[in-house]
Parts: structure tokens; C-alpha cells; sequence
């Protein structure tokens, strides 16, 4: 018999059955005895002491002439031959295992629930004892099977919890968003804080490890351990800990919460106790932070090297700033103005503004008409929260509703840090510039007929022109090549960013995501708008 021939060849009349086939057979007794005629070849006395086929849970014994089981189950017979079902299933996942009671074996005995239990799969784990004695205890009250029950889970794997920073200073203030397990996104600012000497500033818990799981079978289920966080401390900050406990950060100097690069630092703050406008003049500050606890005003400049908070309005004034630009009002520019940082910029809300941003743009509550590039998202938290007309370059958009349905025109590009062609196009540019150059000295005609037509002493000149457009031409070819593969590789990338519109998408909005566009016909109720890279193309999907 070949290795993978694990399937029985007896069939109903090659035994005669020592018992009730209505009832489980067990392992080790003999339920039925081999009928020497009808046997196959390979069945015939002499042929070995014992042949098992795993597959059919049966071990045939041509020299004494008997069939026994290796498992607790149920005799079948079908096309294929003979086999034992188990009285127990595992569930596809490998989770649960149920198992079928009977009152007696095939042979009357009665069947206690430690004999089950031996019965049980090698490795067998997560027994529910309680259960499986109690379904025992039923089918012999009863007299009757007592079918799938559970009697065996698995342990599902926990996955360690990743690292987490958590705030412990007691202005109340924030540096970022507090999560719902306690920890702080940095880049969804609510407002900025400010420390005092010594003040204890935030925690870094370390990562924990994964605990691996169980399957019913025994096998072993892998879990993932945590992801460490990094924090560093910069400026103004010390930090005591770490290498598998608690980092600690504490400050060293009274100023300005600053979380840039993965490092946590303290600023100095310059604080205008006033407005900022033409009468107080401009504020510049080479080094720290500005906090301005009223309105800057129209015309008005301000500029910090590293946080910016105004605590009232912007009214088309210039604020920038190396890292966050927070304003507790809203934001005013239908006479200009604009904001720069290189973080995020945050406001209640933004009118007719102009943002640069190299984070995240948040408001509290809608943006209308806005000019904004932001390497981040563009976001609004507020179920009223809307982008309403205007044009917006981002990393990803997150609003109640996109767009209106009358009004101005909302459009929207999703672009990753970096992934311009500008440096593609401008080498096209230039190229093309030299092949129409080349043009007005020879012309667009064919190479070969425009050499023939051409005076004798011209000829060589004329073919060292058509080569260097030939060159030339084929350099924008590949180039062009070069900016398909890399919109390509981009794809994947493409796909993890999107328009989130919680509620509605409207008519009309306009959305471009590599090299395509879409326009939105009709209004998509509770939409994602992302880039499907297996088709090379804008999608739209539900939340």
C-alpha cells in the first residue's frame, strides 16, 4: 500500500460486525470481524500483524481477522468504503471543539466520562470538564444521545500593548489629543501648555509583550508584542527611566510645550498680554515661542521660531511659525493673509484663509473657501464639521460633509510627502525645449527624406541633428517611463490615505488622486474616496 493510500478499501461486505453500528465504536476493542472472501489482496492473512489508515480512523488485522477502531465515532460506509466518524469536530477555525455523548458503546457497555476524555485527540487543550461530565451524566440519565457539545476552547492570542505617553502636568492643559485609552496623538492638538520648573510632564509606558494563544488541537497561536514609542528628551526637559520602565519627563525650565521629531522639549515664550496690530507693531522672535492672549489684526505680522498660539481671532493677518500655529478663535482672510508652519494648524474655525501647513489643519468646526497644502490631513471633529468650497492639497481629509450643494466649487488633491513629479517635468520640459530648438534647423520631416533632399555638403551636418533629436527623444521617452513606474510604486502608498465624509460627499466636489480626477455627480451618503490601486484608479466606498 503506497504512504498516501490512508483510505480503507473494506466495504459492508467485507466484515461482519460484532456490534450495533447505530452506536460509537471505541478504540482497542475489535467491532466487526473480516470476511476472508471479498478481501483485497493486500487484506490477506500473512500480509502483516496490523495496518492502520489514518484517514479512516481503522486498523485492519488480517492474521486475526479484525477490524477496531482508533477513535471514539460512528461507523459510515459510502462509495469510497468504510470509515469511522469521530464523536468529536473542531471548528474550522480551530477554536471550539463539540463532541457527540451516547449512553452505551456498540457493544452495550456504558461509556464513562474518563474514557472520553482519553479518547479526546493527542494534545487536545482548553477541556471543559464540567461540561463533558455533564453531557455524560445526561445521555445516561436519558438513555439518549446528547449531541454537539461543546466541550473544548481554544485561547485566542493577545497581542502586547504598544508604548503610550501620558500627560501628568497640572495646568490641565493639552499638548495633544487625549485618546480614549489614555494616551496622546500629538499631531491633533487641542491647545498648547505651559510648564513650570520641575513641573512632571508626561510618561512614556513601554511597550509590553504579546501572549501567545491555543488552539483546541494543542497548536500554538502566535501573538504580536508591542510596539515601543519614540520620545526623547530635548530642551528644557529631562528624563529618568526607560530600558523596559516607565520613562518619566520632567522641565527643567518654565515655557512652552514643543513635541517635534519624536523629541519633547520646552520653549521659551515671549506673552503679548495685548492685540497685535499696526499701532503694537509686528512681532518677530528669533528663537522660543509667542503666546498672544488677544486678536492679531489685519496686516499684522507675526513670526516664532517654534509654536505660535493666539488665544482670540486672525483677521487676514501673517502668521508663521517653525513647528504648531494654534488659535482659539477662528481664522478671518477674505482681505488676505496667510498661515505657515511647519506642524499643525488649528483654529475653530477657517474663512476664505490661506494655509501652509506641514502637519495636520484642524478646526473645530468647518472650513469655507480656504486655500490650503498641509503634508498632513485636513480635519474638522464636529459633526457639523464641513470643507465648503475652496481648494485643498493634503495628505488625507476627515469632515462631516465635503463640498455643498450650491456655492462655490470644493476641490480636493490627495498627495504623499514627496510624491510631486516636479523634478520629472522639469527635465521633460527642458528636453522638449532643445527638440523644438532642433526643429527650426531641420524641420519635423522625415530624417531619411529631408537628408536625400538636402545639398551634398549639408548632408553630415543635417545627420548629426537628426541623431541629437533622435537622443533627445528617446531620453523623454524614458523619462516618461520613469514617471509611470513611479506612480505605480506610489499606488499602495496611494491607497492608505483618503476623503473621509462621515456624512455627506456633495455633488459637484472634485477629487485628484494621482493622475486622476473625479467629479462627484450625485451626493454619496457616508463615504470614503480613496485610491484603488489595483485599478489604477479614485474609489468610492462606504464607512
Amino acid at each position: 500500500m503506497a504512504a498516501d493510500e490512508t483510505r480503507c478499501p473494506l466495504t459492508e461486505g467485507s466484515i461482519t460486525p460484532l456490534g450495533d453500528f447505530t452506536l460509537p465504536v471505541i478504540p482497542g476493542k475489535p467491532f466487526a470481524e473480516l470476511n476472508e472472501a471479498g478481501l483485497p489482496p493486500e487484506l490477506s492473512p500473512g500480509m502483516g500483524d496490523e495496518m492502520p489508515y489514518p484517514s479512516s480512523h481503522l486498523i485492519c488485522n488480517p492474521d486475526a481477522a479484525t477490524v477496531t477502531a482508533d477513535t471514539v465515532g460512528l461507523v459510515q460506509a459510502d462509495q469510497d468504503g468504510l470509515n469511522v466518524i469521530p464523536l468529536w469536530t473542531v471548528s474550522e477555525d480551530g477554536m471550539t471543539m463539540t463532541m457527540d455523548f451516547y449512553p452505551t458503546d456498540c457493544f452495550g457497555d456504558p461509556i464513562s466520562d474518563d474514557k472520553y476524555r482519553d479518547w479526546l485527540p493527542e494534545g487536545c487543550r482548553g477541556i471543559d470538564n464540567d461540561a463533558l461530565d455533564a453531557a455524560v451524566a445526561e445521555a445516561k440519565k436519558t438513555g439518549n444521545p446528547v449531541m454537539e457539545v461543546v466541550i473544548a476552547h481554544g485561547v485566542e492570542p493577545l497581542n502586547g500593548r504598544d508604548g503610550q505617553v501620558k500627560l501628568s502636568f497640572q495646568s490641565g492643559d493639552d499638548i495633544g489629543t487625549r485618546q480614549k485609552d489614555g494616551s496622546i496623538n500629538f499631531r491633533e492638538r487641542g491647545g498648547m501648555a505651559c510648564v513650570a520648573e520641575g513641573e512632571h510632564v508626561a510618561s512614556l509606558t513601554p511597550p509590553t509583550p504579546g501572549k501567545s494563544g491555543f488552539d483546541v488541537l494543542g497548536n500554538e497561536l502566535p501573538a504580536k508584542d508591542g510596539k515601543p514609542l519614540a520620545l526623547k528628551a530635548g530642551t528644557g526637559v529631562t528624563s529618568a527611566g526607560g530600558d523596559g520602565v516607565t520613562q518619566v519627563f520632567t522641565a527643567t525650565m518654565a515655557g512652552m510645550i514643543v513635541h517635534k521629531d519624536d523629541t519633547l522639549s520646552v520653549s521659551d515664550i515671549l506673552e503679548i498680554n495685548s492685540d497685535v496690530d499696526l499701532a503694537s507693531g509686528n512681532v518677530h522672535v528669533d528663537k522660543g515661542s509667542i503666546l498672544i492672549k488677544g486678536t492679531v489684526t489685519t496686516g499684522a505680522e507675526v513670526t516664532a521660531q517654534d509654536n505660535l498660539v493666539v488665544e482670540e481671532v486672525v483677521e487676514n493677518a501673517t502668521l508663521r511659525a517653525g513647528n504648531d500655529v494654534t488659535v482659539g478663535g477662528g481664522v478671518l482672510m477674505d482681505e488676505g493673509g496667510l498661515i505657515e508652519a511647519g506642524g499643525t494648524v488649528s483654529a475653530k474655525f477657517f474663512r476664505n484663509a490661506t494655509i501652509r501647513a506641514g502637519g495636520d489643519v484642524v478646526a473645530e468646526v468647518d472650513f469655507v473657501n480656504c486655500d490650503i497644502i498641509a503634508t498632513g490631513r485636513v480635519i474638522s471633529g464636529s459633526d457639523k464639521g464641513l470643507a465648503n468650497g475652496g481648494v485643498y492639497v493634503c495628505g488625507g481629509m476627515d469632515v462631516a460633509e465635503v463640498g455643498t450643494d450650491v456655492g462655490s466649487t470644493t476641490k480636493v488633491t490627495l498627495a504623499l510627502p514627496g510624491g510631486e513629479d516636479q523634478d520629472i517635468d522639469d527635465r521633460t520640459h527642458k528636453l522638449q525645449k532643445r527638440v523644438e530648438e532642433l526643429k527650426k534647423f531641420i524641420g519635423a520631416d522625415d530624417a531619411a527624406a529631408a537628408l536625400l533632399s538636402a545639398p551634398k555638403e549639408d548632408r553630415a551636418i543635417l545627420a548629426e541633428l537628426f541623431k541629437a533629436k533622435a537622443l533627445l527623444l528617446a531620453k523623454i521617452r524614458g523619462i516618461e517611463e520613469e514617471k509611470k513606474q513611479r506612480l505605480i510604486a506610489r499606488g499602495k502608498e496611494l491607497a492608505r490615505i483618503g476623503i473621509t465624509a462621515r456624512k455627506t460627499a456633495h455633488a459637484g466636489t472634485t477629487v485628484r488622486i494621482g493622475n486622476k480626477t473625479l467629479k462627484l455627480k450625485k451626493a454619496v451618503q457616508a463615504s470614503k474616496i480613496h485610491w484603488d490601486p489595483e485599478k489604477g484608479d479614485i474609489a468610492v466606498s462606504g464607512i
